[in-house]
């Protein structure tokens, strides 16, 4: 594992890079100068156009194990398939917005980020941060997961430190970076491995981890609605070398411009307990953690994520083509 911090590499570089880089900023200086109205007038269409081609490319992606609705027939199994397709109109909506917001974020000051958004059980995170151990916030594709950037340094008087996968496009990567250290965070590339993060949890900071993505190689398949997903094991591994706390947080929108902070559990390490088990308890706990917000926000989740696509050794699908369920159905929800 390495010991070296990997930075990562922000300089537009090739015939596409700085035009992309250029047309960001362009696009975001336009829009966080337009009153809110005009701003979010454009979503409406946009999410047309995403909900057409999120339908036109569906067969072909689901030969791939992968696809929104793909994805929505795994996780709500007692939907059927209008049912699906209205819950694929609103998540295409939601993702109109969240590319606006992400866009307008330069517009989210201290002053107005105090205004926009509520922290949930807001003491109980300030309570972890002062035990002196660093917080590990566990988070995923949920809501508008560019606000925790801002949330730390504003609620927990700590910068998030974040492990990301670089972006191949260096505008885009460049236009990110700037976007989310605007409120003194600190980005690291993943594949400079964890000792860079281990040390700013020592030191007391936070640290933060997307858990919900697909890992091809290296995960642990760990049931997430039902159905086996390798699932990164990260967070664990993080707190059992430095016995961290972990908050399974997720930044939610309850209106245009408006977001509240849930915490929907906080992991404690058990070190008596055997590496393996326990590597598999966090990981677990912070799966079932996401089924909750997913149940409350079934709109608000990247479905398009290959979250089920990598599957363990020797599974057999079932009769229609989807991977085996390894527990009993849940109630019907209302998604």
């Amino acid at each position: 594992m390495s010991r070296k911090a990997a930075a990562l590499d922000t300089r537009p570089r090739g015939p596409t890079s700085w035009p992309v880089y250029a047309l960001l900023r362009g696009l975001s200086l336009l829009l966080s100068l337009l009153p809110r109205t005009l701003a979010y007038a454009c979503t409406y269409p946009l999410a047309a156009l995403l909900f057409s081609l999120t339908l036109l490319r569906e067969r072909r992606l689901a030969r791939r194990g992968r696809g929104a609705l793909r994805n929505m027939r795994i996780a709500f199994p007692e939907l059927d398939a209008p049912g699906r397709r209205r819950l694929a109109w609103r998540y295409c909506r939601h993702v109109a917005l969240l590319l606006v917001e992400v866009l307008r974020q330069r517009k989210l000051t201290p002053r107005r980020l105090r205004a926009w958004t509520e922290v949930e059980d807001l003491p109980r995170l300030q309570a972890l941060v002062e035990e002196g151990r660093g917080v590990i916030l566990a988070t995923g594709h949920f809501g508008n997961w560019e606000v925790l950037h801002h949330v730390g340094v504003l609620y927990l008087g700590r910068r998030l430190n974040t492990l990301v996968r670089p972006c191949p496009e260096a505008g885009l990567q460049r236009w990110l970076t700037g976007n989310r250290e605007l409120q003194g965070g600190r980005i690291f590339s993943k594949f400079g491995g964890l000792w860079p993060i281990i040390r700013v949890l020592k030191a007391g900071e936070l640290v933060g981890l997307n858990c919900d993505e697909n890992m091809r190689k290296g995960g642990l398949f760990v049931p997430f609605r039902g159905v086996l997903a390798a699932t990164n094991p990260s967070a664990a591994l993080l707190q059992r070398k430095t016995g961290a706390p972990i908050a399974v947080v997720t930044a939610q929108r309850v209106g245009i411009e408006r977001f509240i902070i849930h915490t929907w559990a906080v992991v404690r390490p058990d070190p008596d307990a055997d590496p393996g088990a326990e590597k598999e308890r966090v990981t677990r706990a912070i799966a079932a953690a996401f089924e909750r917000a997913l149940e409350a926000y079934p709109e608000q989740w990247l479905w398009s994520l290959r979250r089920w696509e990598t599957r363990p050794p020797g599974e057999t699908p079932g009769p229609d083509g989807m991977p085996p369920r390894v527990e009993p159905e849940r109630e019907p929800s209302s998604p």
